[in-house]
């Protein structure tokens, strides 16, 4: 009797020990609403936890990376319209200074009008975003463009000098995918692809064009206007093609995104049929278990209350 009544109140303690680790289990799952809360939970599904916790964490930095590479790039296709539409008025304004009816005066504020546009082509060239330099490549602290004057005694001998790099900012989409997302300046206003400091053979220096045309107003050189204004066209459907391949560009990271965010969901319910625990079925056991555990509590304090007669008996 005495061993009978002792590996009974071992084996009640023990139970009662083992069902109290289970009501807290349930407690725990019902107050995060995770079914594994710590590897022991599920060992077996430990490893492709963490694995696409690490898909789902690299897809959420790339998302982010690519929304921001998004809003870059519509502050880009703004900055890129001004510039359009200053070489557009430029045009226009040519097509009245060569005009029969342009007299001498309609000629110098015509001409006026085209010095006015370059400075504002000048400041466009140093458009900031978010602080940053748009148009001066890896050197997004540095203003990319200055007027250098050779010679002081002439001020009309000028030009203007790209302090900017060749470099062109890019954003991932996808394994060893990287699209463009900004234009150096260089490319862009200078119509030097290449950065060697030299206007290539197909492209357009805008200030040049812009600077030659205003000269070609103010001393009514008619060639010099016709050749201006072909220029002038040209340099616009330089600007109209690079805007293009940004268009395209930012329709890529906009695809690139929609599959990714495709993939972190599928990667979210993989995981949540990991982790997370059904809340009615969470409630329904952590009812038995508390029904069971009050139960066995109830036996093992009426054994505790057997007195040491009866433990003897």
């Amino acid at each position: 009797m005495k061993s009978t009544l002792a590996m009974n109140y071992r084996m009640l303690s023990s139970n009662l020990e083992s069902m109290s680790n289970r009501l807290y289990d349930f407690r725990q799952q019902a107050a995060t609403g995770k079914q594994m809360n710590r590897p022991s939970d599920n060992p077996s599904g430990i490893r492709p936890v963490l694995d696409y916790r690490v898909k789902t964490q690299a897809a959420d930095r790339s998302l982010n990376q690519m929304s921001m590479a998004q809003g870059e790039m519509e502050v880009l296709d703004s900055s890129l319209d001004q510039v359009e539409n200053i070489l557009v008025a430029a045009k226009e304004t040519g097509i009245a200074a060569i005009s029969g009816s342009a007299n001498e005066a309609d000629r110098q504020t015509y001409a006026d009008k085209i010095g006015q546009l370059r400075e504002e082509l000048l400041q466009a060239a140093n458009t900031q975003n978010g602080g940053k330099y748009m148009y001066a490549g890896y050197s997004e602290s540095t203003a990319p463009f200055r007027v250098e004057i050779a010679d002081p005694a002439n001020p009309e001998d000028w030009h203007v000098e790209y302090d900017g790099d060749g470099h062109a900012k890019t954003v991932d989409i996808g394994t060893g995918k990287q699209v463009q997302v900004a234009l150096p300046g260089n490319e862009l206003f200078l119509g030097d692809y290449d950065n060697d400091g030299t206007t290539d053979a197909d492209g357009e220096n805008l200030f040049a064009a812009l600077k030659d045309f205003e000269a070609a107003i103010r001393n009514n050189d008619k060639t010099a206007m016709d050749n201006g204004l072909e220029t002038l066209e040209e340099s616009a459907d330089q600007v109209r093609r690079l805007r293009g391949r940004m268009g395209n560009n930012a329709w890529r990271i906009e695809r690139a995104s929609e599959q990714l965010n495709g993939a972190a969901i599928e990667f979210e319910k993989i995981l949540s049929s990991y982790e997370d625990a059904d809340a009615l079925e969470v409630f329904s056991q952590l009812v038995q278990q508390e029904t069971a555990f009050e139960a066995a509590l109830n036996v093992t304090t009426r054994i505790a209350k057997l007195s040491i007669l009866d433990f003897m008996r």
